[in-house]
């Protein structure tokens, strides 16, 4: 009687950890419905990308000098040139870039299932390990669906590491090796995550690691040169110099573990941990190698990204391989269960069902899906809003958010996003590169270029000292404190109009 009521509890237990878990597929998919076509920006910065997208629309290079005109991201191209071709089909703007983004992360999703259900032939683990990396959404920024290299860098990088470790013919490795190199040319990271990856293929075997080698060795290494020689060198400064220059934060070399693994995932890293040296420990050394040399590079990838001051979308690698090992360390204890005898095999998955209950319950992985999605208040703000600067004559400066320039009919100018990695170098080999950037800003505005000057109300590059010696505000943009604040990222917005300070400005028509 007592190991038939542990029995219905373990099965109802069971069934419970399902829906809960399942439960983040439902809400993601809830929020991405919401939220896709929102016409502005639900992260600071996203509205960059626009920008980038529209730069190669219109035919010219992607990577040049800095100037006032345009600076490009620190990211290889792969992601704008994609999401150009499909603005092409269906309209410029970010649903593009989101639908990618989506595809993307569910791609990432469906191919961690795979994993887990290739390895133990057990669909619940395999779903348990997808439903967990969505699970992730909002503890890694709430950015899996926003025009942003990120979700698809993941998707070609977790689609090569399915092919090395399912597929083990030369053809398949070529594959694989494509692959990650196409993850490469999303995000450049990929190449620190592909050295672990390319060591377990020697290590295992010679002839295909070749096989494996080679794509990467033509696609990043002379492709990156011949991108570097049609790009007159600017290639090479914003891929490779420049990320290296930016500011770190030496803070995040110890508050990594605790803060971003740990206290969110500790459950379910502790059971992967368990999972890779259960494998060690019963000599299944092929296995044994491929996931710890996997996670190797996945997490120090991720632990030096966020050194770099990376918002939380730069631990996308270290959770979606924490999820696959998660579901292969779950299957593993519920296999070692069934070697215990029957009295206490119930009460033993009870135990292992509760654990992954309270992974799944974490309070940083728990979110509100309507904090999420963006209000009807914040679209009306952002309609007003371009209403408001489409009626001012001439050509306008909104450092933070050129798209929107685009939208009132109106060209767009350099973003902050790729000028702040210029401005913040702290390389005296880019000083004259730097200087030349400011330089050029500084002149626009000393020649009051511009008929009007937005700045953000959060101002991270301290240009205002530099506008106003020659702009004087003219108005508060916003009465409502709470509307057209991205729903992701830093809390700010266009603030503040400044116009020439000459009495021949154009007036904003009211």
């Amino acid at each position: 009687m007592k190991n038939n009521l542990l029995d219905q509890i373990s099965k109802f237990l069971k069934w419970v950890l399902f829906a809960g878990a399942f439960s983040y597929i439902i809400l993601y998919l809830i929020v991405v419905f919401f939220r896709i076509r929102y016409p502005f920006e639900l992260m600071w910065l996203e509205g960059a990308y626009v920008d980038h997208v529209n730069r190669i629309l219109s035919g010219y290079k992607y990577y040049v000098r800095p100037s006032l005109e345009f600076v490009p991201s620190i990211y290889t191209p792969l992601y704008f040139y994609l999401s150009a071709l499909l603005s092409k089909i269906i309209g410029i703007g970010f649903l593009p870039l989101r639908l990618i983004s989506v595809a993307s992360s569910l791609g990432s999703s469906l191919i961690i299932y795979l994993m887990v259900k290739r390895d133990t032939g057990d669909r619940f683990s395999g779903l348990l390990a997808s439903c967990l990396f969505i699970a992730t959404f909002y503890l890694s920024g709430a950015s899996f669906d926003i025009g942003r290299v990120d979700s698809l860098f993941l998707f070609f990088l977790l689609a090569a590491l399915y092919i090395v470790k399912f597929n083990e013919s030369q053809k398949s490795y070529f594959l694989a090796g494509v692959l990650i190199s196409l993850s490469f040319l999303t995000k450049q990271t990929a190449l620190v995550i592909s050295l672990p990856v390319i060591l377990y293929c020697i290590l295992i075997n010679r002839r295909l690691a070749f096989s494996f080698i080679t794509p990467i060795v033509m696609i990043v290494g002379f492709g990156s040169l011949l991108l570097n020689y049609y790009y007159d060198g600017w290639f090479n400064f914003y891929v490779f110099e420049l990320p290296r220059t930016t500011p770190v934060d030496n803070k995040i070399l110890l508050s990594f573990w605790p803060k971003d693994i740990i206290m969110p995932m500790g459950i379910a890293f502790s059971i992967g941990i368990f999972y890779l040296l259960s494998e060690l420990l019963e000599s299944n050394k092929k296995t044994f190698l491929f996931y710890f040399l996997t996670a190797l590079g996945t997490f120090m990838a991720s632990w030096y990204s966020r050194y770099r001051i990376g918002f939380f979308n730069v631990l996308f690698p270290a959770y979606a391989v924490m999820s696959v090992l998660f579901g292969l360390g779950l299957n593993k204890l519920l296999e070692m269960s069934r070697t215990i005898s029957m009295d206490k095999r119930s009460l033993i998955k009870i135990l292992i069902y509760l654990f992954c209950i309270v992974q799944f319950s974490s309070d940083r992985l728990i979110y509100n899906p309507l904090n999420q999605i963006p209000s009807s208040k914040d679209l009306e703000a952002g309609r007003e809003f371009i209403k408001k600067i489409s009626q001012i004559k001439g050509d306008i400066f909104i450092f933070d958010h050129g798209y929107l320039s685009v939208l009132a009919g109106k060209r767009s100018y350099a973003n902050i996003m790729g000028a702040r990695d210029i401005f913040f170098t702290n390389n005296i080999k880019h000083a004259d590169i730097k200087a030349k950037l400011y330089a050029e800003i500084d002149q626009a505005l000393e020649e009051k270029k511009f008929s009007a000057v937005i700045i953000d109300s959060v101002e991270t590059c301290n240009l205002q000292p530099r506008i106003i010696k020659n702009y004087t505000l003219k108005e508060k943009i916003f009465n409502d404190e709470t509307v057209f604040i991205p729903i992701i990222g830093t809390k700010t917005r266009p603030d503040l109009i400044y116009v020439p300070t000459d009495n021949s400005s154009p007036k904003i028509n009211q």
